[in-house]
């Protein structure tokens, strides 16, 4: 941005505030997430917003009156809103595990001593964990309901369920119920990522919590969230959340945020019309697949299914009459103009997905031609794969990798077969397999570790010479439901130097 665009008045400045950064929008065929700004607020929610900002109230009377309207809008017992659904499952956490006794709430997350075993289904596992372990919880993995039960033999806090993978798993609510009850254990639902119904799937099964996104699929403010279920434990977890001066206290949520959240319940179970919905979207995707209608291309719708009430257009191509991988299909699209996001999980070899719920009216047309054109462009000459260097790196190195503050230093044992480099890695708390190739473009490595529900993963990048490595790192993680090129970016770049210390 340039300092004449800063001396511009206001209006004219805010015209359009991401372009004046220097930050170009993207039309969104990404689905809802996070990391591409969520959706886009209704219009009821931007102007229940908009006059939410013009008076003062109390917080405490704020959430309890919203709390009696979000339990008559959901037919929950009652609800609060969160500032995001990470922070409400913190705030379920932290609930189940100090209640609203300060002597607990102001200890946290101190917990060596208390009730602060939290049972999850192995395959439930997730990134946002994290969220339920930052409380000071341990979670015990379960597979069968044998291991439920042995888990249920020493004191536990709370059972905690990812609700998209609830119905494909070993252990379902209803073997996870009776079981809880016996115990007097709380059960939460992480159903962030699907669409809320009423009466709630979850809470009418039996859970004692459930979590649903404000600002994905209900169009609410994007740092929202839903909590919803027994009023005890929803009422416990605001009493750990700011304003109050608890363990959460940095997790708040804005007078405007409650009442936007309240304007999207509203549009969700009174006006909105979901066959009307479906319809707008596959007519979306017919006009983009109608784009398409070339050799070696073709669309097929993917059904919404489970809890996906959403449809896709996989896009399928012949790589060797297209030329293009669906990385940098994607990668073209997004440099492109219009800027055009898609998500980087559902990216293949030869195949890109859209989602159109986050479309805007006129916008399929746009992605189609865009898509067309990408598509119909002439490939790259093709060259052939970078020549294998006469040069062997199997040996001991010592590698200092550089963050954007300190360096961690990695003892790596490599094997060289030809191109292909392996071998393992070890530092303080990070150990584990090295993979990674070589040739006349240089070295590529990756350093890969599961912890808890995460994969963390370095990838190294750079040359090799005299003994001696050096280039360019990409930190980042990724789960097994979470797996794409922009998790495992998003912790950004670092620097790596590297010496041979001795021979394999």
């Amino acid at each position: 941005m340039n300092d004449a665009s800063m001396d511009a008045p206001p209006a004219t400045r805010n015209a359009n505030p991401y372009l004046a950064l220097g930050v170009r929008p993207f039309i969104n065929c990404a689905s809802v997430r996070t990391a591409h700004s969520g959706s886009l607020m209704l219009p009821e929610v931007r102007a229940a917003v908009a006059q939410a900002s013009r008076q003062f109230v109390g917080l405490d009377e704020l959430m309890e009156g919203a709390s009696r309207r979000i339990a008559e809008l959901t037919g929950a017992p009652w609800g609060i809103v969160t500032c995001g659904s990470a922070a409400a499952l913190t705030l379920a956490t932290a609930a189940c595990v100090a209640g609203n006794d300060p002597v607990k709430m102001l200890r946290l997350p101190f917990t060596e001593g208390w009730t602060n075993r939290v049972i999850m289904p192995s395959n439930h596992r997730f990134a946002y964990d994290q969220a339920i372990r930052m409380v000071g919880t341990h979670i015990i993995e379960i597979d069968t309901i044998a291991d439920l039960d042995a888990a249920l033999t020493e004191p536990v806090a709370m059972i905690a369920i990812l609700g998209t993978h609830e119905a494909a798993s070993a252990v379902r609510l209803e073997d996870i119920v009776p079981r809880a009850r016996q115990h007097g254990i709380p059960i939460l639902v992480d159903a962030a990522s699907e669409h809320i119904e009423r009466p709630d799937p979850y809470l009418s099964r039996g859970a004692d919590m459930v979590i649903y996104s404000g600002g994905k699929f209900l169009r609410g403010p994007q740092t929202s969230g839903l909590l919803l279920g027994r009023k005890d434990l929803i009422q416990a977890a605001w009493r750990n959340a700011s304003p109050h001066q608890a363990f959460a206290r940095g997790m708040k949520v804005s007078k405007e945020d409650v009442i936007g959240v309240l304007a999207a319940l509203e549009v969700w179970f009174e006006q909105r019309d979901p066959a009307a919905e479906l319809r707008s979207w596959n007519n979306d995707l017919a006009v983009i697949a109608a784009r398409l209608d070339r050799p070696g291309v073709r669309a097929e719708v993917i059904a919404p299914h489970g809890v996906v009430r959403v449809p896709r257009l996989r896009v399928v191509w012949d790589v060797a009459k297209v030329g293009l991988s669906g990385e940098t299909l994607r990668l073209r699209l997004l440099d492109g103009e219009p800027r055009i996001m898609l998500d980087d999980m559902a990216t293949t070899e030869n195949s890109v997905s859209i989602d159109p719920f986050g479309l805007q009216p006129g916008e399929a047309d746009q992605v189609g031609k865009a898509l067309a054109a990408a598509l119909a462009a002439p490939a790259a000459a093709m060259t052939s794969p970078p020549s294998v260097i006469d040069l062997d790196v199997s040996g001991i190195w010592d590698v200092d990798v550089s963050f954007l503050l300190g360096k961690r230093r990695h003892r790596i044992r490599l094997r060289q077969q030809d191109g292909v480099v392996t071998g393992s890695q070890s530092s303080h708390q990070f150990e584990g397999p090295v993979t990674g190739s070589i040739d006349a473009n240089g070295i590529r490595l990756v350093f890969s570790m599961w912890h808890e529900g995460t994969m963390i993963a370095y990838h190294l990048d750079g040359c090799v010479a005299d003994g001696r490595m050096q280039g360019s790192v990409t930190f980042g993680s990724m789960t097994h439901h979470h797996q794409g090129p922009i998790n495992l970016a998003q912790f950004g770049p670092g620097e790596f130097q590297a010496t041979r210390t001795g021979d394999a």
